[in-house]
């Protein structure tokens, strides 16, 4: 059946789950994933809704990957950051604000997606992907601990501060647009800037 489904596509089983979950991705960030239909998705790509189960088990499965992929695009990057004890405290922090502010911007649609509807995951995908976002919190964490231990940073509540900063950073997901008056890495050195001046060490 599936393979009588591919002719009548048109196109073969790759090529259409890519649509499909393209046009998933698109309908979650525009209207929501529960106010997004089966049907709404398959209209989009122009088949049957029934033949959307050839490519995907249910309306979960669409939304557990634009996790991974976002999620995976937050991580590599503070992981190396974070790694790198021979740089500051003070340019490791820099750094790794300016990647989760540049990643936002630069991959809109899918953290969008994944910073509004993370909450829409099952059980256990839900209880994955927390332990995904506290190891990356972690991260940030070390840092400020670190610049604490070296001097170079205020005495804080440091779990406050990170949880903080991580929300300023995801919160672009709201207001910025790639139109706007200023360039990712303008954002990016703004908010650096703000932060920077409230941890440092007087």
């Amino acid at each position: 059946m599936p393979e009588i489904q591919e002719r009548q596509d048109g196109l073969a089983t790759p090529a259409r789950e890519g649509q499909v979950r393209a046009a998933a991705l698109r309908l979650f960030k525009e209207k929501g994933y529960h106010a997004t239909s089966m049907r709404d998705i398959a209209e989009a790509v122009g088949i049957n809704k029934g033949s959307l189960y050839s490519y995907i088990k249910s309306k979960e499965d669409l939304l557990v990957p634009v996790f991974d992929q976002a999620q995976g695009m937050l991580t590599s990057q503070i992981e190396q950051i974070a790694a790198d004890t021979a740089a500051s405290p003070t340019e490791r922090l820099k750094r790794a604000l300016h990647a989760h502010v540049t990643a936002v911007a630069e991959n809109l649609d899918v953290l969008t997606v994944y910073l509004s509807e993370w909450r829409q995951l099952a059980a256990e995908s839900l209880a994955t992907n927390r332990d995904q976002r506290e190891r990356y919190a972690a991260m940030f964490h070390q840092i400020l601990r670190d610049g604490i231990a070296s001097g170079e940073f205020r005495e804080m509540d440091t779990r406050i501060v990170m949880l903080g900063m991580i929300g300023m950073c995801n919160y672009l997901f709201r207001w910025y647009r790639p139109d706007g008056r200023l360039a990712p890495d303008q954002i990016a050195d703004e908010l650096i800037e703000m932060v920077i001046r409230g941890v440092q060490a007087t």
